[in-house]
């Protein structure tokens, strides 16, 4: 698949999107998974159960895009009596900050976003960087109860 527009170069990393769909799908606290669904052609939509949040938390999804240029998109988007929260963790060229970058929450803005040096492989970003957060993130939910 490739994408259209600016960054018509760029073309959608299916195998690997695939693959780490696999794993999501073989992980605890997984609801869903869905691969190039039709509002998010170029995407990985990972929906997490809300049983393992406190209640008051709506959804929580993380949607991949990954490219075989190396360039990738995570988001984490999280929606809580009507509020969205979202932060994202990048590898792309831009003008703002460093190749790989970070964006926080409450709303994953160009102007908050930090460097950051993530590991080559994609499943190793997970590993390393967004997985220990989501975990962190739901335990500061908890705690906040």
């Amino acid at each position: 698949m490739t994408v259209d527009g600016p960054d018509a170069s760029r073309t959608v990393d299916e195998e690997t999107l695939r693959y780490v769909g696999r794993l999501f799908g073989q992980r605890d606290g997984v609801r869903t998974t869905s691969l190039f669904p039709s509002n998010k052609l170029e995407s990985l939509v990972v929906t997490f159960d809300t049983d393992y949040y406190p209640s008051g938390v709506d959804d929580v999804t993380l949607e991949l895009r990954a490219y075989t240029n190396g360039e990738f998109h995570i988001s984490y988007i999280e929606r809580r009596s009507g509020e969205r929260r979202r932060c994202r963790w990048d590898r792309h060229e831009q003008s703002h900050n460093s190749r790989d970058h970070y964006h926080p929450l409450p709303d994953a803005s160009t102007e908050s976003a930090v460097d950051r040096t993530y590991a080559t492989d994609l499943t190793r970003v997970l590993e390393a960087a967004v997985l220990p957060w989501i975990d962190d993130r739901v335990g500061q939910l908890w705690d906040s109860v």
